[in-house]
Order: C-alpha cells, then structure tokens, then sequence
C-alpha cells in the first residue's frame, strides 16, 4: 500500500472535499456481515453520520456486494473509513 500521504493527494486530485464518497466492500454473506460494515463507516466518520446502503448479493449467495454513500469531510476520513472496514471480519474486496 502507497504511504499515507501519496493516498491524501490522490485522493484530493480526484475528489472534492468535503462530499460524497462510494465505499464498495464485498464479503461473506452472512447475517451480520452488513451490518458490521455499516458500523465501521459510522465509526469512522462520526455518530451522527447518513450513511446509505444498498446491497447486491451474488448469483450463489454466497457473498455479498455492500456500496456505502457518506458525506466525508477530508481525505484522511476516508482512509480512516478504508482502516477500520479492513478489520471487519469477513470482508474479502474492497473498492
């Protein structure tokens, strides 16, 4: 992984901050798994935190497709957000 701050301004070259930023986890799909990831964003960004969800499960069921939409205030959030989904179990991909 680049250093943190090669990520921030990459991040700021293509973003605008603060905005809206799409999360995409992929995982197991098992009864917690979103709901675990929908807690890491939220702790990351902030109790009071609008996150919007959808979900997509995949043609066996086995995994499941999980696309976060927050409003995020800098960079280093969204690498905060990336840090703490990393350590969700079940999480297999993210984009």
């Amino acid at each position: 992984m680049s250093d943190p701050q090669t990520m921030i301004d990459r991040l700021n070259a293509m973003h605008t901050f603060p905005g809206p930023f799409l999360f995409k986890v992929i995982g197991e799909n098992e009864p917690t798994f979103v709901s675990r990831v929908v807690q890491a964003a939220v702790n990351a960004i902030g109790g009071d935190a609008d996150v919007d969800v959808e979900t997509r499960e995949s043609g066996k069921g086995k995994h499941i497709a999980v696309t976060l939409s927050a409003q995020v205030q800098s960079p280093q959030m969204v690498l905060d957000v990336y840090e703490l989904l990393r350590a969700v179990q079940g999480v297999r991909f993210m984009m």
